[in-house]
């Protein structure tokens, strides 16, 4: 199916976004106060725009990862005590911008030499790898070229560590810590998992292979693979050694990974894993073991999870003091929107995947709430969250300063590939002679046939009860929404194949 194709997102699409109200006294209704505005570039100086052009050799169904976006970072990288941004490209140069107070920014990039070689830049980490107490910037790499299959063209899909000198200039150097991993990355999480006083790696990736290629009768969950898998690395004096397999990391070429989030779900001390895989994997929930190793253990600990699972994270919602997790899928609230973009599976599909290995998956965000006992108890419904559209990842934050973290689900996609309108089309007999004839596509008309509509994001207030109510429009949220901005190569009407 054409769904199938196309991989959704996890990477948030940030824009910059300042409180112009006072916090609200005590016993104020939150739903009352704009919490939020959106800055124009002219006032703040942050222009950046991730502009994507297709052609008939690359787009969304060359590549089915197109549309996912990029990555933004937030840190202090001068110690000056004001945050800064860093934002990945997909196609263009990456960008830092320096805050310089009262919501002003400089582009500090060709300074400070972080613009990036890499050919499809994705997911963003802001961490002070080195240790010297400064914070570095990693970037993830992904995207395809037109020699993939080449040994030689893979160095531009390197991973990026750019270690911070302290003099407003950056050094690139994954190479010589060991991180310029050349899988198809979409984030990196930098944690201390052994407890050795340093920052371990944990590399998020996203198989490449057709979905449609995999018999999933043949579970390839503990076959290893270099590119699509998964990776921990561990940090043994400054260099980072790849320890995936002795650690119990699965890394296999079915690991569609979209979201990564790390924290102590068992309060036992030691950090642990939660990974949300696309299409027919299930997510990984990872328990650290103290010894270096980790134990899968969703299924022991989970009765079900979402289908498409995108971004995650991971935070306290009811303040018991233990980490509950949010992750996101692909289901609409609107009528409109649930009829014209969304199709499930049937009861045989799922009971066919869940024999094979692939658990119980449902097409709606999940919120798994921390039971304290090694189980969680899935809330979504009971909480008004499951339904947010495409979404491509969540931040778990109190929004309005009450002392409850609130939950922002950033959406939007540039065009809707699983509209059933578009599908029935696409699928035409007499559409599929005119445009997909003799086995060669017209790209041009069939990527410009696919609807395109903005949605807004989502902010849900934590009414303390384990419920939430969407005050994105209230707090100032609620913008219409791509995540990035596409246009059209000059381009020729030649035909090509597909595959």
């Amino acid at each position: 199916m054409f769904k199938h194709l196309y991989l959704p997102v996890v990477l948030l699409a940030v824009c910059s976004m300042a409180c112009r109200q006072p916090t609200p006294e005590a016993g104020s209704s939150a739903s009352q106060t704009k919490l939020f505005s959106l800055l124009p570039a002219s006032e703040t100086g942050i222009d950046f725009r991730n502009d994507l052009v297709y052609d008939r050799d690359f787009n969304i169904y060359r590549y089915r990862n197109f549309y996912n976006g990029g990555g933004a970072g937030i840190g202090d990288v001068n110690n000056d005590g004001l945050p800064d941004v860093f934002f990945s490209s997909n196609m263009g140069e990456n960008r830092l911008y320096l805050n310089k107070g009262n919501w002003k920014f400089e582009d500090v990039t060709a300074k400070a030499g972080v613009a990036g070689k890499g050919s499809w830049s994705t997911g963003v980490a802001m961490a002070d790898v080195n240790g010297d107490g400064r914070l570095d910037i990693y970037v993830c790499n992904s995207g395809i070229s037109r020699s993939d299959e080449k040994e030689e063209h893979l160095f531009s899909r390197e991973n990026e560590l750019y270690i911070n000198n302290g003099d407003g200039t950056f050094s690139e150097k994954a190479k010589e810590f060991g991180l310029a991993d050349r899988g198809l990355s979409t984030h990196a999480a930098f944690f201390d998992y052994d407890k050795d006083g340093d920052l371990d790696a944990y590399i998020l990736n996203n198989s490449f292979r057709a979905i449609g290629s995999f018999d999933l009768r043949k579970n390839l969950r503990f076959t290893r693979d270099s590119l699509g898998g998964h990776k921990l690395f561990r940090n043994d004096n400054g260099h980072f050694t790849d320890v995936s397999q002795e650690a119990g990391i699965l890394g296999s070429i079915i690991a569609f990974g979209l979201g990564v989030t790390v924290g102590d779900t068992d309060m036992d001390g030691w950090q642990d894993i939660y990974v949300s895989n696309d299409f027919f994997e299930r997510d990984y929930l990872y328990h650290n073991n103290g010894d270096g190793t980790f134990s899968e253990v969703l299924e022991k600990e989970m009765r079900h999870i979402s289908a498409a699972s995108m971004g995650a994270d991971m935070a306290d919602i009811n303040n018991d003091a233990r980490p509950d997790i949010f992750v996101t899928d692909m289901l609409p609230e609107p009528d409109r929107r649930l009829k014209t973009t969304t199709s499930f599976d049937s009861p045989d599909r799922f009971r066919y995947t869940s024999s094979y290995g692939y658990y119980n998956q449902f097409t709606r965000n999940m919120l798994h709430l921390n039971n304290a006992d090694d189980t969680y108890s899935e809330i979504a419904c009971l909480g008004g969250v499951e339904a947010t559209d495409w979404s491509w990842g969540a931040l778990l934050f109190d929004m309005d300063n009450d002392g409850w973290r609130d939950i922002f689900v950033a959406n939007g996609i540039a065009q809707d590939l699983t509209n059933q309108d578009y599908l029935m089309f696409a699928s035409d007999p007499s559409v599929q002679r005119e445009i997909v004839g003799g086995g060669n596509v017209d790209f041009k008309r069939l990527i410009d046939s696919i609807p395109s509509e903005k949605i807004p994001n989502y902010a849900f207030h934590n009414k303390h009860d384990l419920t939430f109510e969407n005050l994105a429009d209230t707090w100032g949220l609620a913008d219409p929404s791509f995540p990035m901005a596409r246009r059209m190569a000059t381009w020729t009407t030649t035909a090509t194949s597909i595959w």
